[in-house]
């Protein structure tokens, strides 16, 4: 059944719902410490978000999909507070499994009629662009990692459109965009030469704002679908 029929359901259990608070909670908390350099409180702080989504997702009954896309970007939030370019892998890694996850939840939910639709068709034409431009800009600059990031985009894509597909609640919509824009920017960031503009300083905390809020609005969208 689509997400975005209604339905009948019960509400969200409280423990759930507290968690998803405390996860943002932890989300906030750690902006102080974006730049900071690495320690193990640092990436106990970062990891602990997405964990805390985990368990709720867990003790609400979502799909294993989901509690599996979770976990995974949990695992993927702690390799990237590392540095080094094989944790940086194996963070990119780890969110690749998670869109993969993702992406075979909400195919789960997909109308077959809905792949054909015409917002549908547009969706997959303005990801194919933005990609398209994103990895000209970014292609100087790859070096090694050509191939896992053009992996990645195809992976986030693919969990867009078919989170499109699934006509999900709008609410998850905004979550997943989020959750693109976020991967934008830390591209940007990670790949492209630096420099002294204050935009350049203030992009790893607009990394974290916007994939933070992403993942707690998915959660939270889903506990009705």
């Amino acid at each position: 059944m689509p997400l975005g029929e209604n339905r009948n359901v019960e509400q969200m259990p409280e423990p759930a719902f507290i968690l998803q608070f405390l996860a943002a909670a932890a989300a906030i908390a750690y902006l102080p410490f974006v730049m900071r350099l690495p320690t193990p409180g640092r990436s106990a702080l970062k990891t602990l978000p997405v964990a805390l989504l985990t368990l709720s997702a867990l003790l609400g009954g979502y799909s294993p999909f989901v509690i599996a896309a979770l976990a995974a970007c949990a695992a993927g939030d702690y390799f990237l507070s590392l540095e080094g370019e094989g944790n940086f892998l194996s963070g990119l890694g780890a969110f690749l499994a998670g869109h993969l996850f993702y992406m075979a939840f909400f195919a789960r939910q997909i109308d077959v009629v809905n792949l054909t639709a015409e917002p549908v068709l547009f969706s997959a034409i303005i990801l194919a662009a933005l990609i398209c431009l994103l990895l000209y800009r970014l292609w100087p600059y790859l070096g090694d990692s050509q191939t896992p990031v053009i992996f990645y985009s195809l992976a986030i894509a693919g969990m867009a459109v078919a989170a499109k597909a699934a006509n999900p609640p709008f609410m998850l919509l905004i979550g997943i965009a989020l959750f693109i824009v976020s991967d934008i920017v830390i591209a940007l960031d990670r790949f492209t030469p630096l420099s002294t503009s204050p935009v350049r300083g203030l992009m790893p905390y607009a990394v974290w704002i916007l994939y933070a809020a992403a993942q707690i609005i998915i959660v939270y969208s889903l506990h009705s679908a």
